[in-house]
């Protein structure tokens, strides 16, 4: 567990030092001000400017996630930093948990103070304390989470550029798999067709389940109960996806 900590925090870093990530920072942080801007000149209604400043603070983090799940892999084997650290006593599992809960933290930091940004906006435009909006953004970064898990196992078989190509449609079709079953039942279909959709369905995650981001903006249900699925969803899958990613990791000649 030591190492696993020693790692992670190393990792976080690493990230925040990144040129990179810093750059993407300060975009979003512009982004969320020029709502600021917005809001008293055109978007003059509550819930459109927070939909604008829930949509790029989601937006970024998206960016985020995956430049920093498909990357930090290769860029760890091109300076040998890898190497390094494995000549160490530390497992391969311990290795690649550290930089999981690393690249999360680094990920959280990032939500964190985006949501700060946020918070100001709204109450700028007249929105008191938005809670809601808050738990929309901590929903977005348990979608983080996903992505950052898969990233981290597809980059143990594959390049950066095929990891950046698989997790961008991972997210794709994240969105398309929560209707497919019932678009395919209204559309009659039957036999091998409906069974491949059944498989895409449970092969892919259900990225809509962590979208709860209408209700931030339109304040009109209690949103806990979403939450606790959709956290129990995300666990389960990250744990399938890192102890794949583990097994091919130990497997895998470096």
């Amino acid at each position: 567990m030591r190492n696993i900590l020693t790692i992670a925090l190393h990792t976080v870093k690493l990230e925040i030092r990144d040129r990179v990530w810093i750059a993407l920072l300060a975009f979003a942080l512009g982004y969320v001000g020029l709502m600021l801007f917005l809001s008293q000149l055109v978007l003059r209604e509550l819930p459109m400017v927070n939909a604008f400043a829930l949509l790029g603070v989601y937006f970024f983090n998206v960016i985020i996630a995956i430049f920093l799940g498909t990357t930090l892999f290769y860029r760890d084997v091109e300076r040998k930093t890898v190497y390094f650290v494995l000549a160490k006593p530390v497992s391969r599992r311990e290795f690649l948990l550290g930089k999981f809960f690393g690249l999360c933290a680094a990920v959280f930091l990032t939500s964190a103070v985006l949501a700060g940004a946020y918070l100001i906006v709204i109450a700028a435009a007249g929105g008191g304390f938005g809670a809601l909006g808050l738990l929309a953004i901590l929903m977005q970064f348990l979608e983080m989470s996903l992505f950052i898990a898969f990233a981290i196992f597809v980059s143990t078989f594959s390049s950066s550029l095929l990891s950046v190509m698989y997790t961008s449609a991972v997210f794709f079709l994240g969105y398309l798999v929560s209707s497919l079953v019932s678009d395919a039942r209204r559309a009659g279909i039957t036999g091998i067709r409906y069974i491949l959709v059944n498989v895409l369905y449970y092969a892919f995650p259900n990225l809509a389940k962590f979208n709860i981001r209408d209700i931030g903006v339109h304040y009109v249900a209690d949103p806990w109960l979403s939450f606790g699925l959709a956290f129990a969803y995300a666990a389960a899958y990250i744990i399938l996806l890192l102890f794949a990613a583990i097994w091919i990791f130990e497997k895998k000649e470096i």
